[in-house]
């Protein structure tokens, strides 16, 4: 990640800009299930109809191993040829190198890839209502930058962004409301393929609109939201998933709710070039993390005194916490973090005692960016990064959490009204969510109505305890349903605010109107159509497939080739011999998704200086006032203790004083502040003057407190023309003449 008062926007020499094209995510073809090829995640082929998946290095693909198997299986011993038979053929060693890589670093468990979509997608979901909260003065033509204005004096090469095509507040609210749904679609996993890829053109939008407050932490947005575009995030935990389902089974009876056998498509673990490039990247960014932190602060061990002294970047408990840790603790979090981030390389690649090198990542990579969010204001960097993780577990990982959850769990038996479509419905619905099949299903003899001299109807479901024969009925019998299903123990809070705390008043309002809501719905109880015979596919179709399958991991491979590139450009580590001249549709390919590989946070010395933007205006009647605050002008930082400035605005005012965005200054910044009567609709707020200044201080020395050499230089100023002041009123002060307050 580059360091905070880098401009990221700017083509660094030897180093150009780089990114894809988000229309290359759109062709990318549906995954191939493992040993099957090509399993589409809604309405396509079944996996177990399409050819097998190429390994890297161009070699077939042998069969891929059990889920169970991931963690650098074995390979069997081929059986002794008969005696007189024929010696089979020795496998090639490429094929052997092949398989090693195919099992190690390009194959992941379905389970994994739908955990990581569920937590990818709350990301975004977040980070998108996080912006829409900025959105007026950001992204709006009322805001620091006009879109006509941006698309003719662009801020970096190869620039595109859907939001340009958005120019009031109300059209920008109409479009990160679109982004918010296309993201929440991604989450619950609902046409999966579609929402990822709108979601990647989205965010690659959104950061193309204002490169400006782009940083790191964008980056790996664009990066992250890239890669899951290739992968089958929706076979497990996502609409799509439970649509198929319902597509592929057609239960009619107890004895179909019984079968618990999955199809291939949910159990397979999945092969692709993809695999890999995403978790090298992830290992590659902390490689360059610490290579590329050469400088003398961080081998003295003063980083984190300097970095909790930021006063534009810092968070409350940062504040508090840079005033009671001593010293010699702050040098050992800096070493500590450098450690940690050296050891997070080997972690993630390790291709062997993944069981516990994984978990290992796992636990350094949240400690680190969780102790990254909660004091500093970075962003989607920390969260993100977190979100990366999640690639990480394997399927012993999945065997072992599923032997804990077990082992608290207790099965119970699930006795249903067998003559109400409604509660079989419900039945069918359950099976899909019972992943450690701890529930059994019965069910109960009652009478079709209740009629005069009838007997009642049964409940529409009650809960049986096997061991002891305790019935629950109710909000009692929902409360042990969910206690047996996979994570429904998590899921409590968020299924008892769903129904308004009255899960069991619902239960008994569904129970006495069980008829005419299955009605409402259009639920029967048909009887068994017989099973057609299975269509083998056409040798069309097969090869139709097996194209699919060959040129995703084609695309997959020159992604690859392209993030390799940037990384050698872009780090300044890597020796002058390996830097090149990148051909321009290569640096297209990068640039435009802005798909940037430049790891450096805080390399190769943190900052020492602290700085952010102050406005000094004149109103109409005399009063000084900054319009970013409505406060008075502040032109004294070294009485900070943190400005309370989010990662946007934090940004753009350490971008907006640089010698190199002086464009967008005027008309950009100026507009915005003169603007400022119609935000508060006051008229006496009209602004006859303004001078802009990057306040800056210089932290404080290691082991002291105080921040030193305060000063306020202008970067730009405003007078309104011909003004000429009432009587009473002073003259307006002269024009201040603007300095440089950095490259």
């Amino acid at each position: 990640m580059r360091a905070a008062d880098e401009d990221p926007s700017a083509a660094a020499a030897g180093a150009p800009e780089e990114g894809a094209s988000p229309g290359d995510g759109a062709g990318a073809p549906e995954e191939s299930a493992p040993g099957g090829g090509d399993a589409p995640e809604e309405g396509g082929a079944r996996g177990d109809d399409a050819p097998e998946e190429s390994a890297p290095g161009g070699e077939d693909a042998p069969e891929e191993s059990a889920p169970g198997g991931e963690d650098a299986p074995e390979e069997s011993a081929p059986a002794p040829p008969e005696a007189g038979g024929p010696k089979p053929p020795a496998e090639s060693r490429s094929r052997r190198v092949g398989r090693w890589i195919r099992d190690h670093y390009c194959t992941i468990d379905v389970r994994t890839l739908g955990l990581f979509r569920l937590v990818l997608g709350a990301l975004l979901v977040g980070d998108c209502l996080r912006h829409w909260a900025e959105a007026s003065w950001i992204y709006s033509n009322d805001g620091v930058l006009t879109n006509h204005y941006h698309l003719f004096h662009p801020s970096s090469g190869f620039n595109f962004s859907l939001y340009h095509a958005f120019s009031s507040i109300g059209e920008v609210h109409v479009a990160f409301a679109l982004s918010l749904f296309c993201f929440f679609c991604f989450f619950i996993g609902w046409h999966t393929r579609l929402f990822s890829i709108l979601s990647f053109v989205l965010v690659t939008s959104r950061d193309n609109r204002i490169v400006m407050i782009e940083n790191g932490g964008y980056v790996v947005v664009n990066l992250i939201t890239c890669w899951a575009m290739f992968m089958p995030t929706g076979r497990r935990f996502s609409v799509d998933a439970l649509i198929r389902s319902y597509r592929e089974r057609k239960e009619r009876t107890a004895a179909d709710l019984a079968d618990r056998s999955r199809p291939a498509w949910a159990t397979d673990p999945y092969v692709s070039g993809i695999v890999l490039l995403a978790i090298v990247n992830l290992a590659t960014i902390y490689y360059f993390n610490v290579v590329n932190k050469s400088g003398q602060i961080w081998r003295r061990g003063d980083t984190v005194h300097y970095v909790l002294h930021l006063d534009r970047m810092v968070t409350g408990l940062a504040v508090v916490a840079r005033e009671y840790i001593p010293f010699w603790a702050k040098k050992g979090m800096t070493w500590g973090v450098l450690a940690l981030e050296a050891m997070l390389v080997p972690w993630i690649l390790s291709p062997y005692g993944r069981r516990f090198t994984r978990a290992l990542a796992m636990g350094g990579m949240w400690a680190l960016h969780g102790s990254f969010g909660v004091m500093m204001r970075l962003g989607p960097f920390s969260w993100f990064m977190i979100g990366w993780s999640f690639l990480l577990p394997t399927a012993q990982h999945w065997d072992a959490l599923e032997r804990w959850y077990r082992r608290r769990a207790a099965p119970r038996v699930v006795v249903y009204d067998g003559s109400s479509p409604l509660a079989f419905a419900l039945m069918r619905f359950l099976v899909r969510l019972d992943g450690l099949e701890l529930l059994r299903f019965e069910e109960a003899a009652g009478a079709a109505e209740e009629a005069g001299g009838g007997e009642p109807r049964p409940e529409l479901f009650v809960v049986r305890d096997p061991s002891d024969g305790r019935v629950f009925q109710g909000a009692e019998a929902l409360r042990e349903i969910l206690q047996a299903l996979p994570g429904g123990r998590l899921a409590r809070p968020l299924f008892w605010a769903a129904t308004l705390g009255a899960p069991g008043a619902l239960l008994g309002f569904a129970s006495r109107r069980r008829d005419a809501i299955a009605r409402f719905f259009g639920l029967t109880r048909r009887a068994r159509a017989r099973a057609g015979a299975a269509e083998s596919p056409s040798p069309l179709s097969e090869k139709l497939a097996r194209g699919r399958v060959i040129a995703r991991e084609a695309l997959v491979a020159y992604l690859g080739l392209c993030a390799v590139s940037q990384a050698i450009n872009e780090n300044k580590s890597v020796p002058a011999i390996f830097k090149h001249t990148q051909p321009k549709f290569v640096q297209a390919t990068i640039v435009y998704p802005r798909l940037l590989q430049g790891w450096g946070m805080f390399a190769p010395n943190p900052i020492t200086e602290d700085g952010s933007i102050t406005v000094d205006a004149i109103t109409i009647d005399g009063r000084h006032v900054d319009p970013f605050t409505g406060q008075p002008p502040d032109l004294d930082l070294s009485d900070a203790r943190g400005l309370g400035l989010g990662q946007i605005r934090q940004d753009y005012f350490n971008r907006i004083r640089l010698d190199r965005n002086k464009a967008f200054r005027k008309p950009g910044l100026q507009e915005y502040l003169l603007r400022y009567p119609e935000r508060t609709g006051r008229p006496e707020d009209e602004i006859l003057a303004f001078d802009v200044y990057w306040v800056r201080d210089q932290c404080p020395r290691p082991g002291e407190d105080a921040p030193y050499k305060n000063e306020a230089i202008p970067i730009m100023s405003y007078r309104k023309p011909g003004y000429r002041p009432r009587p009473g009123m002073p003259t307006l002060p002269p024009v201040k003449k603007e300095e440089s307050a950095g490259n």
